[in-house]
């Protein structure tokens, strides 16, 4: 936005000044349950000290036809004075419109609420009301209605309520957000294009955030596991050479069963489950305020899969690892513990969750590591998944069909998987994404075996399976640094659950590598 029109909508804003005093409404409805619009990157405002939107959702109270609109912001809104605008297209003649200021200046309106406002002792103080574009033409920035909306913060949130009627008598619509200080927008939510409503479809479970819940902290009546205590292994296998498989979050209950069923009489094989998933109890959840790079319970597992190696008195053993949390530990005690480890077998896994650089337009760049741990904090974390409801989480989480050619075992496999509690699903999903495990392959010493799934041409084919080859299958050559430690070792036909879909191909790959090992360099 340029200086000129920071100034003319300063004088608009100033202009106005036959202001009203607005207090908070009490009615304030116990549904808490909003539909996520858009997102928006930090620092992407004009003026650093001034309010920059993260997040806009909304609701629709079919009761009293209000329009809920949440902005959530980075860091905490500034209590006693801020600046909303929503700027909406009701569908009308595009000659009774106005085109937006922002920076999307393509988009045209023809109703626009405001509420740029101060706190008083009996509430707030401002530009409260809806105006049509002639009305922001001629700077009345109220001359529809006036002191009509419903307004808080709400944490790190600021809500406008507003009847649905005093907007538009239609049911779709499409919308831009603005917020800023009370006398000048700073910050646009989404960048380009705009969002759309249509409160004549009813959409539960898609996009959904409960703010009344928080998945980061784990629910009071869940059990826990001590951190004395290991967590469940079973041992089993009459080999000599020892393996120790970990299943991974998206691995369900019997993701090693017909691995071990195979090779009883070829390994020793010890079976330890990530607290938490599988049926098992979770450690404890580490003090709020944690950052999820810290990797508090991938860590714990490093702890537990050492413990077992020094308490079994195994030898350089190999550890089969499957995605998150198993896949990150195991490389990381690759590179951290050589002198313990003989190596590494990563299957049907991904190492790293690309995530584009927030400075780069056209998405193709990789977040730089410094930044991974606080874009996962401040945005995934603390604007989505503390407040997913458990049906969006379901919805949106990895399809049965990733999981297996099988159809049986994928359905089998991700009912398993999707009955842990959210709670833990979300903090082993976040320390997953706020790592990059690559960042140490300098040190690494350990082989690593990957048995990367090629899919088929029909499943990579299907729009709904797009996200599958880039992140399971591409991001090995794209993202994942070439080392001579790593091996990659493709297995065609086979889905996440490497070692089911294609059982010969995967005991023999490992089988040859345990061989390489046992011959030494």
């Amino acid at each position: 936005m340029t200086n000129h029109q920071r100034l003319r909508l300063t004088r608009i804003a100033m202009a106005m000044l036959c202001l009203a005093v607005f207090t908070i409404s009490p009615a304030i409805s116990n549904a808490q349950i909003y539909s996520v619009l858009a997102f928006d990157a930090k620092g992407d405002g004009h003026d650093a000290s001034l309010a920059d939107a993260a997040q806009l959702a909304y609701r629709h109270d079919k009761e009293q036809d209000l329009l809920w609109f949440r902005i959530a912001l980075y860091g905490q809104p500034n209590k006693d004075a801020f600046g909303v605008n929503i700027a909406i297209d009701t569908g009308g003649d595009d000659s009774t419109k106005a085109n937006w200021w922002g920076s999307n200046k393509t988009f045209k309106f023809d109703r626009l609420v405001t509420a740029n406002v101060t706190r008083t002792a009996n509430g707030f103080a401002g530009t409260v009301g809806v105006a049509d574009a002639a009305g922001v033409n001629a700077k009345q920035m109220t001359n529809l209605h006036q002191n009509n909306l419903q307004i808080r913060v709400d944490g790190d949130a600021i809500v406008i309520g507003v009847k649905r009627t005093d907007v538009t008598d239609k049911t779709t619509m499409k919308l831009i957000a603005s917020v800023g200080s009370n006398q000048q927008p700073n910050d646009d939510l989404p960048n380009a294009g705009s969002v759309a409503i249509d409160l004549s479809k009813s959409t539960p479970g898609v996009r959904e955030i409960d703010v009344s819940r928080n998945n980061l902290a784990l629910p009071k009546e869940l059990k826990t596991l001590p951190g004395n205590r290991p967590p469940a292994i079973t041992k089993t296998g009459q080999g000599k050479p020892a393996l120790i498989l970990v299943p991974g979050m998206y691995s369900g209950n019997r993701s090693f069963e017909s691995f071990i069923a195979r090779n009883q009489s070829r390994y020793k094989i010890f079976l330890l489950t990530p607290p938490g998933i599988n049926g098992t109890p979770a450690r404890a959840a580490p003090a709020a305020g944690t950052s999820f790079s810290e990797l508090t319970w991938t860590r714990g597992l490093e702890r537990d899969i050492l413990d077992l190696i020094r308490k079994e008195k195994l030898s350089h053993p190999v550890i089969v690892a499957e995605r998150q949390p198993a896949a990150q530990a195991a490389t990381e005690l690759a590179i951290a513990h050589p002198e313990q480890i003989g190596g590494v077998v990563l299957a049907g896994t991904n190492l790293v969750q690309f995530f584009a650089a927030p400075t780069d337009p056209t998405r193709k760049t990789l977040i730089a590591y410094s930044d991974r741990g606080a874009f996962v904090d401040e945005s995934w974390a603390g604007k989505w998944f503390k407040y997913v409801t458990p049906e969006t989480w379901k919805n949106g989480d990895l399809r049965q069909q990733l999981l297996s050619v099988d159809t049986t075992r994928a359905q089998m496999a991700w009912d398993e998987l999707e009955s842990a509690p959210l709670e833990v699903k979300i903090r082993y999903l976040c320390e997953f994404w706020a790592s990059d495990v690559t960042q140490g392959f300098a040190k690494l010493r350990v082989p690593i075996l990957a048995l990367v799934p090629t899919f088929d041409e029909k499943f990579l084919a299907d729009p709904a399976n797009a996200f599958a080859k880039p992140s399971f299958l591409d991001s090995w050559e794209t993202i994942v640094p070439k080392h001579p430690m790593l091996e990659l070792v493709k297995i065609s036909n086979a889905r996440m659950l490497v070692l089911d879909d294609q059982p010969q191909a995967a005991d023999e790959a490992i089988a040859a590598f345990m061989k390489k090992i046992a011959a030494g360099p």
